[in-house]
């Protein structure tokens, strides 16, 4: 539901978009990973770097953890990374298994380079992802051209809206409320949402069949229609097959399974957060959260402060030196004050949840964060393939920013989630 009216879908609401395809075909959609620094040479871990094709980031790990015989918890990663895609992306694993990987062949995986390292990657240490993206179908390339550059060029000047792209929020869009479910303390319908709920979004028939069968009770149908890659589903219609009952089962969905989808809900509210302050997002008022360009996530060292002087803030805020917040709802994460606090709990209260929610939910923190509502894209530019009616669109952005926020602006071909 939401909560608070957006005054448009897009910053540029007033600038025409481009239209176009994204991710026509993977090489369309090319990302570097940058690493936070580079190997240290010593240690009992090697990085690797790996130029990966029309693949995951969970499915890459499941590969490399096959060839070396190594569960896919002990494969690192710093981010995940688009399937519809060619990424370059680092990964660790234990040093013991180099000779293993130098050797392996994996498909749809080239090693790159190998080296020794002191730590395992862990999500977040980047510095930022640089992309080339290839927008096909946009009619006469000048004309795109010329509505791209305007667009950019406001983005440029005011950041561009830090919403969570489609892709947080789950194949059949159902991350956010099975995240609430399991909020609300609501483990059936938690349950059926994650083994029902059939979307023709799935794609694959195999997989709609068997929420069908999961629907109907028909577990054991179910079961032998649920495709090979849902393990997580699988492991539960087991359960249900052997005759436990559906409230014991509710209560065995896999500690990942419930990280991502409380991750989602937080991610779909801090949206519905960003949509609410989207004309004003170089405009601070009384009681906004600020935080500097460049901090980093959740560092304590450069927590948020307080705006008591907008006029005083405002140059810095359009300047792009200063950014307005706003929460990844969570049991520590501090509220704004003000106006835009009362935004903030009013999308919250719009939830209902029970009192306590968000201490430990399901046996897992949710402690939160404040995130900014902007970012900065760096490098940015734009140029036509001649005669093929297509843009190439390269910059680099942050870690823990989407690049199909700023290609939406340009595109305005789907409004974001909220």
């Amino acid at each position: 539901m939401e909560v608070i009216a957006p005054s448009a879908a897009w910053l540029t609401a007033d600038l025409p978009g481009i239209g176009g395809i994204l991710r026509e075909r993977p090489e369309d959609f090319v990302v570097d990973e940058l690493p936070l620094r580079p190997p240290s040479g010593h240690g009992d871990f090697a990085r690797a770097r790996i130029r990966k094709h029309g693949l995951s980031t969970p499915e890459l790990q499941r590969r490399i953890g096959a060839a070396l015989q190594l569960p896919t918890t002990e494969v690192g990663v710093a981010g995940m990374k688009d399937a519809v895609a060619v990424a370059w992306q680092w990964l660790s694993v234990p040093w013991k298994k180099e000779p293993k990987l130098s050797a392996a062949t994996i498909k749809d995986v080239e090693i790159v380079e190998i080296a020794r390292d002191h730590e395992p990657l862990h999500p977040g240490a980047l510095a930022g992802n640089r992309f080339a993206i290839t927008i096909r179908g946009v009619g006469p390339e000048q004309d795109a051209l010329r509505r791209a550059e305007a667009i950019l060029a406001v983005l440029a000047a005011r950041g561009v809206p830090n919403f969570f792209g489609p892709q947080r929020f789950g194949v059949r869009g159902e991350g956010p409320e099975l995240g609430r479910h399991l909020l609300a303390r609501e483990p059936l319908k938690a349950l059926d949402l994650f083994l029902g709920a059939p979307s023709p979004r799935e794609g694959d028939p195999r997989a709609q069949a068997f929420r069908r069968a999961y629907e109907k009770r028909n577990y054991g149908e179910a079961l032998s229609l649920v495709p090979g890659r849902l393990n997580g589903e699988r492991r539960l219609l087991e359960q249900l097959v052997r005759g436990r009952r559906l409230e014991a089962v509710a209560g065995e969905l896999a500690p990942a399974t419930r990280r991502m989808a409380l991750s989602a809900w937080q991610s779909l509210l801090f949206n519905r957060v960003v949509a609410a302050r989207l004309a004003g997002l170089d405009a601070p008022l009384a009681g906004d959260l600020l935080v500097a360009e460049g901090a980093a996530r959740g560092d304590d060292a450069v927590a948020a402060r307080t705006c008591s002087d907008p006029v005083a803030d405002t140059p810095a805020v359009r300047e792009r030196k200063l950014h307005l917040t706003g929460p990844l709802y969570g049991e520590r994460v501090a509220l704004a004050g003000g106006a835009p606090g009362e935004i903030e709990r009013a999308i919250l209260g719009a939830e209902r949840l029970p009192s306590g929610a968000l201490v430990r939910p399901a046996g897992l923190s949710l402690w939160g964060e404040r995130r900014a509502l902007r970012f900065l894209a760096r490098d940015l530019s734009v140029s036509a393939l001649a005669g093929e009616c297509s843009l190439v669109f390269a910059f680099v952005l942050p870690p823990g920013c989407f690049a199909t926020a700023l290609l939406a602006e340009v595109m305005k071909d789907a409004a974001p989630v909220i």
